[in-house]
């Protein structure tokens, strides 16, 4: 382990920071991982007949169709794989790193001493130094963790140190822990910085008179955490263990995953994996990166659709180069399509090992920066969110979380601050917006388990250019037949197409037929050259919002 980390390290120093490059994907051993994905979820006796000639097939989320082959890194392989029976997709496992901001060198603060002014007692909180939780950084209030128990939280990291003195004892929140890389059901902190249990603290630390307070504080039996080790020693991890680690939190019960990691290069896998998180109740959190003052490419996971991508506030100080300006945008964070929201993310205490000494202000509490600090606020606020709503889904809780953000640049969504700054208390307290019961349905692998629509028939849902710009809805269809559609958004404008029975995928080739321009009330007809199920695709041109697709066919 040790070796691989070593060598996952070497191979991801940082370049010049003058373009994005590619992780990449060969260990010292000379092998990599490639991501094999297939349509449906194919048994274990079906992948190996198919691909076990290239090596050992590994299922990482079969669910999804996903298995995994560990093999030499020549160039012809994934070639090989593509042209297997039944392969959907073939990429190389890519390596993601931590999206903590190394700290200046600087003298560690002196302890704050304890200075209660009533609950919660923790420390940290009340004196103040939690400067996320109080006016004028955020309508965040304890009152706001006063709703129904709340969903568990998966804190996909480097671990969390279970004998910390937040996260131990009889009364500890900590549940079903799992390592990516050892497979076992242990996820103690092993991170050079400690990056887990800092993020750990900051979305959920308990109120328990010690120590810090999460945005969504973590009780045994009512607000659980569930540590899920993705990363290695160095704060490296892969598609493959990000992938396993969704998995595992998803089939152990978690409503919101936090990833603080990320990197360039994307995986149509790696998005399918996020759908099938999004549709079985998931939301997944993750941060942006930290590279606005580089190249500041778009990193994956955030760049997926499906996702809540974070950017990071600065605190009230001024500070040079990264924060110009107080509670503004830092410097350092990407500005791209992939940012959603902004949350602090500077000058962030939380809990750490006692071995961590980068940025201590006592034995067991840090303070770090960068868009990983941001995420799991968010991430506890998706929490209190889905707390006050029972029965809330990731598609509500996402677009409330966008919705209700306050505004700080141009009007509307832009590629710095997103929708803009997080507002936990309404987010928390005003009605959701209504449910899109067709999410995740952005391309056919999606919607292939969904019952198909038998028309007439009339659908509402919400489309978004930005972040959900196309929903596909599989149709059955008979030779002959007529099938019409129409839709019509007071805010967005639209197109319609029509693919035909037997089409695998709707990101290459062309449809049967579309609309040739986009408005806010397309129609098209299509007669179907074969019968079985068809798909119906509605794409945003611009805008954002509700929609009404209406559906009928010829007898």
């Amino acid at each position: 382990m040790r070796a691989l980390a070593a060598a996952l390290a070497v191979a991801l120093l940082p370049a010049a920071a003058t373009a994005a490059e590619p992780p990449r994907v060969a260990t010292a051993d000379g092998l990599g991982t490639l991501l094999v994905s297939f349509p449906g979820a194919p048994d274990a006796d079906a992948v190996r007949a198919a691909i076990g000639r290239f090596g050992e097939p590994r299922a990482v989320a079969p669910e999804a169709g996903i298995w995994s082959v560990r093999a030499p890194t020549d160039a012809g392989l994934r070639a090989r794989v593509l042209r297997a029976p039944g392969v959907r997709s073939a990429e190389w496992s890519l390596v993601r790193r931590a999206d903590e901001r190394a700290r200046q060198a600087q003298a560690p603060a002196a302890p704050l001493p304890l200075a209660p002014v009533g609950p919660p007692a923790d420390e940290y909180y009340a004196n103040g130094r939690q400067w996320s939780l109080f006016p004028p950084a955020t309508t965040w209030g304890v009152d706001l963790t006063g709703t129904p128990a709340r969903p568990r939280i998966a804190i996909l990291d480097s671990g969390i140190d279970s004998t910390h003195p937040e996260w131990s004892g009889p009364a500890s929140p900590l549940v079903a822990p799992y390592s990516a890389w050892t497979r076992r059901q242990s996820a103690e902190d092993w991170g050079r910085t400690g990056h887990g249990t800092h993020v750990a603290g900051i979305a959920a630390a308990p109120i328990n008179g010690i120590g810090v307070v999460g945005v969504a504080p973590g009780a045994r039996g009512v607000a659980e955490v569930m540590p899920v080790q993705i990363s290695d020693r160095d704060g490296y991890s892969t598609d493959e263990t990000m992938i396993r680690g969704i998995r595992w939190a998803v089939r152990n019960g978690a409503k919101v995953i936090n990833i603080s990691a990320g990197g360039v290069g994307s995986s149509p896998a790696f998005q399918r994996v996020v759908d099938w998180a999004f549709s079985s109740g998931a939301l997944t959190v993750v941060s942006v990166g930290n590279d606005g003052q580089d190249y500041g490419a778009v990193n994956y996971p955030a760049g997926y659709r499906g996702v809540l991508g974070v950017a990071a506030q600065c605190s009230g100080a001024v500070t040079v180069p990264d924060c110009p300006t107080a509670y503004g945008l830092a410097r350092f964070s990407n500005r791209n399509a992939s940012v959603d929201v902004l949350a602090p993310g500077v000058d962030i205490i939380s809990s750490v090992p006692p071995w961590v000494r980068q940025g201590m202000v006592s034995p067991g509490y840090a303070v770090k920066e960068g868009t990983s600090m941001a995420a799991p606020f968010v991430a506890g606020v998706a929490a209190l969110v889905f707390a006050a709503n029972p029965g809330a889904t990731p598609s509500q809780v996402l677009r409330q979380i966008k919705n209700t953000a306050t505004d700080l640049g141009p009007r509307g969504r832009d590629a710095s601050t997103g929708h803009g700054l997080v507002n936990p208390r309404a987010a928390v307290t005003l009605p959701l917006p209504a449910d899109d019961p067709h999410e995740a349905n952005s391309d056919i692998a999606a919607v292939r388990r969904v019952a198909a629509i038998a028309p007439p028939a009339t659908l509402s849902a919400f489309i978004d250019v930005d972040d959900d710009p196309v929903d596909v809805y599989p149709v059955m269809v008979r030779a002959g037949q007529v099938l019409r559609m129409s839709a019509r958004s007071s805010t967005a404008r639209l197109r319609i197409s029509y693919w035909p029975p037997g089409t695998r995928t709707i990101t290459s080739g062309r449809p049967a037929t579309t609309t040739r321009r986009a408005s806010g009330a397309p129609s098209l007809a299509a007669t179907a050259s074969r019968s079985g199920r068809g798909y119906v695709v509605v794409r945003a041109a611009a805008g954002r919002g509700a929609y009404r697709l209406v559906l009928r066919r010829s007898r």
